[in-house]
């Protein structure tokens, strides 16, 4: 007879980790890319991907809708604020351009922009390794003993 144990725990990350892994490790990436580099190339790239996909891999059955749908929140929250805090919104734009809000605004958006065709395609990825976990991991009904069949009459 096997017995079930009620304390077991639900294999995975929790929901809130599930956030924090690819937010922490897009910002890594930003942040050593940006101060190697002093742009957003393959390093920040990988991590990013890296994050979000390692992040629906590994995050609870339950908690997989998140996962699924966050690559753009993180590459918006953790990408564009670390390219303004390391650009310090300093550059030579500004002065063309005559305006500190046009070249601050142009700083956080430019790694949205140069960096879509990612965030789309991990955004892709993770939604289709997400439906793929969920239609693997389903709970199936418990199957059923057939019922015995009624004996066919004999032929006369």
């Amino acid at each position: 007879m096997e017995t079930e144990t009620t304390t077991a725990r639900p294999w995975g990350l929790p929901w809130w980790a599930a956030i924090l892994l690819p937010l922490a490790t897009t910002a890594a990436g930003a942040y050593v890319d940006l101060t190697v580099n002093h742009g957003l190339g393959l390093p920040f790239q990988a991590a990013y991907a890296g994050g979000c996909l390692l992040s629906v891999l590994l995050v609870r059955r339950r908690n997989l809708f998140g996962p699924m749908v966050q690559p753009p929140l993180i590459l918006l929250f953790a990408a564009s604020p670390m390219a303004l805090l390391l650009n310090g919104g300093n550059g030579s734009l500004g002065s063309q351009l005559g305006s500190q809000f046009v070249n601050q605004a142009l700083t956080f958006g430019m790694p949205l922009v140069n960096n879509f065709v990612l965030q789309a395609g991990v955004t892709i990825a993770t939604v289709v390794i997400g439906l793929i976990r969920l239609i693997i991991t389903r709970r199936r009904p418990a199957a059923t003993a057939p019922e015995p069949s009624e004996p066919e009459p004999a032929a006369a």
